[in-house]
């Protein structure tokens, strides 16, 4: 690099291409900037969400129900593809440190964006003497077990990887370019 150039990239401006660069390389999207309480450039996205992890996982739901001592049963398993990522509608922003030479990434925390089935799913029911399975029996069951995949992807490590995983990637990129970035996500 010669020294033009090396003295750009140390001044506030060079900082703040070199952070937005970062964001659009591995989220597709500008942040909006801030020095001070000053915001120097709005955000922009080509897209409103952005998938960094997905996982898949198995999921199984079983429901039971008794009158009059007769007994109906459905049982469901199902795979799924789970996706976490961010929600680029909601706010987050960069502060650019006073020396310029740091910032600070503001992000959203990452959620379950897709939950996706794979294959078909495994179904069995089972009618009591005079207590019959329904189709509404049937699809609240369904219903349930999408449910069941969301919460238990959300109980599970992906939202942490995709943190983790984001966070790395963009402190690697902006050390290339010689920023120090820190990533601060709100406390739940």
């Amino acid at each position: 690099m010669d020294l033009p150039a090396q003295l750009a990239s140390r001044t506030v401006g060079g900082v703040r291409e070199g952070i937005a660069e970062v964001f659009v390389d591995l989220l597709h999207v500008r942040p909006e900037i801030r020095e001070g309480t000053q915001v120097v450039w709005g955000q922009t996205a080509a897209r409103t969400e952005v998938i960094v992890a997905a996982k898949r996982i198995e999921v199984g739901y079983d429901w039971e129900h008794r009158w009059m001592g007769s007994r109906k049963v459905i049982r469901l398993t199902q795979s799924y593809e789970v996706k976490a990522g961010f929600d680029l509608s909601k706010p987050f922003w960069i502060e650019i440190g006073a020396t310029g030479a740091e910032a600070t990434a503001h992000l959203p925390n990452p959620e379950i964006l897709a939950v996706t089935p794979v294959g078909e799913v495994s179904y069995q029911d089972q009618d009591g003497w005079w207590n019959k399975v329904t189709n509404e029996d049937r699809a609240r069951a369904l219903q349930a077990l999408v449910s069941e995949a969301r919460g238990k992807a959300e109980r599970g490590s992906l939202l942490d990887e995709a943190r983790e995983m984001t966070g790395s990637r963009l402190t690697d990129l902006s050390r290339a370019r010689k920023i120090h970035l820190q990533i601060e996500y709100p406390k739940p």
